[in-house]
């Protein structure tokens, strides 16, 4: 009978040892899986802050329009052109983080899309800053309405779009971490039995 003892410590040990192998791949499996999340959120954080900040530069820069072609001052001209430069100089760098942010191809096409709409409205500003006081009080509503706004418009909606597909595409992978992690689960259920 005490010659069984040496058998029975090394099949405790190796159980022991399982054990502790088991355990410490679950838990490194449970790591990967809370990092790729973490990843995903921040990656879907950083664009939607990048869409808002462009969305909300489009939207300053109408106001200033509008603003610019209400003041019946000239000499302001220039305040205005330099805000509008600075809002455009803004808007292409964080049309830029955007694009570094992107990886599929279709995306990159959405980015592109929106790089043309944006590159359209804001060149439709530089002859404003040419008119007399007597040319923007005729034609500033008009130009507003026939120019600014359409335009603006399309870049919002291309804008709304690349959000749309980033929510999308944070779904898909949310839904692939959690059949990753209900894979997990089922692993450590096998491994309990």
């Amino acid at each position: 009978m005490f010659r069984t003892w040496p058998i029975a410590a090394v099949g405790l040990v190796a159980l022991l040892l399982v054990v502790i192998v088991s355990v410490l791949s679950a838990s490194r499996r449970a790591d990967e899986m809370y990092s790729q999340l973490e990843a995903l959120n921040a990656h879907h954080r950083e664009v939607d802050a990048r869409l808002r900040q462009l969305r909300g530069d489009l939207s300053l820069s109408g106001i200033f329009i509008r603003d610019y072609l209400l003041d019946s001052e000239r000499e302001h001209a220039l305040d205005y052109r330099k805000t509008l430069l600075k809002f455009r100089r803004d808007n292409m760098a964080e049309l830029l983080k955007l694009r570094t942010l992107v990886t599929s191809a279709e995306e990159q096409t959405r980015i592109d899309n929106l790089q043309a709409k944006l590159d359209d409205y804001w060149e439709v500003f530089e002859p404003l800053f040419d008119w007399t006081a007597v040319e923007k009080s005729t034609q500033s509503f008009r130009f507003l309405r026939r120019e600014i706004l359409p335009r603006r418009e399309a870049a919002l909606a291309i804008a709304q779009d690349i959000e749309q597909f980033n929510n999308a595409n944070l779904s898909a992978q949310r839904a692939e971490v959690t059949r990753r992690f209900a894979s997990f689960q089922r692993g450590l259920h096998a491994l309990l039995w």
